[in-house]
């Protein structure tokens, strides 16, 4: 009777964690559907369906388009420097942020925590952009590491975070379309 009760509570099991997971599909959908963006948006931890599923054409293939930018979100890990040269090899940048309408409109989705291309030289130096350009008036970095000299997004808290140089972390690199 045992292994009865077993193979019960087993199923049961199984079909709880079914219709949770449906449940939080269904939410994503609505929760996008009803912010405009459709159900095309990169809403959760990028996959190959997902980002092909926003590829535009103009875009290269897994890469997502939006407002006339590529964007490219990594699954794997790097330091700062080992993202920079990813994105580099890929004939793009870790990602700019203009203004925060950028933020509120693609990278709101997003879940997981992304190197970005904000750095600086020192504990004194300014925040710049890979292209050597300051960052805008409307947008701030919290100073979470004294030294910390890179910068990381967390989609979460909608910040953007001193981190270690050497830290692991996704990346998103950017490039214009075509």
């Amino acid at each position: 009777m045992s292994t009865s009760w077993r193979l019960l509570a087993g199923t049961l099991g199984i079909l709880a964690l079914a219709l949770l997971a449906s449940v939080l599909a269904l939410g994503i959908l609505i929760t996008n559907y009803s912010s405009g963006q459709g159900s095309e948006s990169p809403f959760s931890v990028p996959n190959i369906t997902t980002q092909k599923g926003c590829y535009s054409g103009s875009c290269p293939e897994n890469w997502i388009w939006n407002r006339g930018n590529c964007y490219y979100l990594s699954r794997e890990v790097q330091t700062w420097p080992g993202s920079q040269n990813a994105c580099q090899s890929m004939n793009s940048s870790l990602l700019k942020v203009e203004d925060r309408e950028e933020l509120q409109d693609f990278l709101k989705l997003l879940i997981s925590d992304y190197w970005i291309g904000l750095s600086r030289s020192g504990s004194d130096g300014p925040w710049l952009w890979e292209d050597g350009s300051g960052l805008s008036h409307d947008l701030s970095v919290q100073d979470i590491f004294p030294n910390g000299w890179c910068v990381n997004y967390y989609p979460r808290q909608n910040e953007f975070s001193s981190e270690d140089c050497l830290r692991s972390f996704s990346y998103i690199c950017e490039q214009r379309a075509i």
